[in-house]
């Protein structure tokens, strides 16, 4: 028997040391000759096609530190597989679990949404334009349909996805339904109803799926954009390593078989649709596809896009990239830089968490300890008086005004104001550390855990010592001054990472639930049923994270449905009021 697990654990560490030893062969293996050789062939073919820069990571006098530069295409050896793979789980290991710490992923996030509230109504704000009206109706009408189809075709088979679309097995031009990694599963399918080519693109369903959209450096892509044959202009930025990758690897296979198409269905339109993952790389392959003068019709419909390119990238495909959000949807404002924010606020409130209970907990055991005190003395004090009653005599007096002399006054205020000071000092520390780790943070004056004398005394202390703020610190002094004031986080801005990060790409529209209208007609002034409406946001609201218990939930394809069928109803019933009063002021 002892031989025998011997044996096992000799093998078990012979294939550890094999597995070890491929890793670090595939990891620095070269490409061969033929493959590099095919590769040359492939971008003479198509020069335009690449859609980027210098590789990723070959950026000069950058300033960032050098590391090995992220594939920017698929890879094609099972090796080469293999090392992204497992380049990419450390990568995401380091930024999540690593960085964040099992205590801040549990506790922290939970803590700081509670803190933070539902924040959905800013999508609704004084820069988000309202959409209304018939057209959006008809609008919201044909997203809806595109939608399912994009459903079907990521969740149900071929034949199903054919019958709910009223395809027949002809009108699918190409289908690559095995997705590998940097390989997303397609299909091209020509509707001759709408005269489009749809280009389905699937969302990250599989275990090789997910390990492309967790492939998320970003890697240098650029955009040409042209005008009557010519070029007109050059956007630079960055892109998403894994979905750039995937985008680059459909069009090799499309664009082929789109130049013939197009020459057969003349006045066809190119349209690219897909939900999540699929969307982030539909919305780079159309950026890529329209570098030909041919494919200038080609559009995008991205659901649930995630944060893919940089800023001046997605601002310049607003006029044929469609992106639609929905709710609380987290994955749009996901990227590694609002990720870092979101980890300063975490870690922020929950600094704040720490300092509130320990001071709940000392102040309890102070009060219990001078509970005892006075019970004990209180006890030792009758006693002593029952004893010596007999003869006149009665010291309960001078000793509880030795024992009130002895203890601590509570309701004085200077005990107070003492354990105050320690727990605004313990306050500071805080933000010292906070800014430490790279987030800058005001002083407050008034952190909600002192009483309203501490609160004064700091705010007096603060107002005396404190010049006179200037026309811009404002409205960031007064609420010292007024000794109100709360934490406020400024977002950490690197001189490196600011600049790389994501946004979700084109025009973005999202579908807000809105709190319910006051009713009169019931008790309580308001109405059961949630508004749903739609607005054009600016793209500034998805540079940080807004938490919500349902964020993933309302990410899935059946909860975008529901939404959009319950904005569908609301907008055909304000389409009606609206036809109502027109009519009345007619009559």
């Amino acid at each position: 028997m002892p031989a025998v697990v011997a044996a096992a654990a000799a093998a078990a560490a012979s294939g550890g040391a094999l597995l070890l030893c491929l890793l670090l062969n595939c990891c620095t293996q070269p490409a061969s000759d033929a493959e590099r050789e095919r590769e040359r062939e492939e971008d003479e073919a198509s020069p335009l096609l690449s859609g980027s820069g210098p590789g990723p990571g070959r950026e000069a006098g950058s300033g960032h530190e050098k590391e090995e530069p992220w594939p920017d295409r698929a890879p094609v050896t099972c090796c080469e597989a293999t090392a992204v793979a497992a380049r990419t789980a450390w990568r995401t290991w380091e930024f999540t679990v690593g960085r964040w710490g099992l205590h801040g992923l549990a506790f922290g996030i939970k803590r700081h949404m509670k803190r933070q509230g539902n924040l959905q109504h800013e999508y609704s704000g004084n820069d988000c334009l309202q959409l209304k009206g018939h057209q959006t109706y008809t609008k919201v009408s044909s997203l809806l349909e595109y939608l399912k189809l994009c459903m079907f075709f990521s969740k149900k088979s071929c034949s199903a996805f054919l019958k709910f679309g009223g395809y027949k097995q002809e009108d699918i031009l190409i289908h690559k339904a095995r997705a590998r990694l940097m390989q997303p599963s397609f299909a091209l399918v020509c509707d001759q109803r709408t005269k489009c080519l749809l280009l389905f693109i699937r969302g990250a369903i599989s275990t090789k799926e997910r390990l492309t959209a967790a492939t998320a450096a970003e890697v240098p892509f650029h955009h040409i954009i042209l005008s009557e044959g010519k070029i007109s202009n050059v956007v630079l930025g960055y892109a998403h390593c894994g979905m750039l990758a995937g985008a680059r690897w459909i069009a090799k296979l499309i664009i082929p078989h789109l130049h013939n198409k197009m020459q057969e269905f003349s006045g066809y339109h190119i349209k690219v649709i897909g939900h999540s993952m699929g969307a982030g790389i539909g919305a780079i392959l159309t950026y890529i596809v329209r570098e030909h003068y041919e494919f200038l019709s080609c559009s995008c419909l991205a659901f649930a896009p995630p944060a893919c390119m940089t800023w001046e990238l997605a601002e310049s495909g607003k006029d044929f990239v469609t992106s639609l959000v929905n709710r609380n949807d987290v994955v749009p404002a996901f990227s590694k830089v609002s990720s870092e924010s979101l980890r300063s606020e975490v870690m922020v409130s929950s600094k704040l968490d720490d300092v509130q209970d320990h001071f709940n907990h000392g102040l309890f055991a102070s009060i219990s300890q001078r509970v005892a005190f006075i019970k004990s003395h209180m006890l030792s004090i009758s006693n002593s008086t029952g004893k010596i009653a007999n003869h006149g005599s009665s010291i309960s007096e001078p000793l509880l005004q030795e024992s009130a002399n002895t203890i601590p006054p509570t309701a004085n205020g200077h005990s107070t104001d003492c354990s105050q000071q320690q727990v605004v000092a313990c306050e500071e520390t805080v933000v010292l550390l906070v800014n430490n780790d790279h987030l800058t943070c005001a002083k407050p004056a008034d952190s909600g855990l002192t009483s309203q004398e501490g609160s004064d005394s700091n705010a007096a202390s603060d107002t005396q010592q404190s010049p006179p703020p200037t026309d811009e610190g404002e409205e960031e002094a007064a609420p010292n001054q007024n000794g109100a004031g709360k934490y406020k986080q400024k977002e950490p801005v690197s001189a490196g990472c600011s600049s790389r990060q994501l946004f979700p790409p084109g025009r973005i529209i999202h579908m807000v639930a809105l709190p319910p209208p006051p009713d009169p007609n019931t008790g309580d002034g308001t109405s059961s049923d949630e508004v749903i409406g739609i607005y054009e946001t600016p793209r500034d609201l998805y540079g940080k994270i807004r938490l919500a218990p349902n964020m993933i939930k309302e990410h899935y394809m059946p909860s975008y449905i529901s939404t959009m069928e319950s904005l569908l109803e609301q907008l055909q019933k304000d389409d009606d009021d609206t036809s109502v009063c027109t009519a009345s002021n007619g009559l």
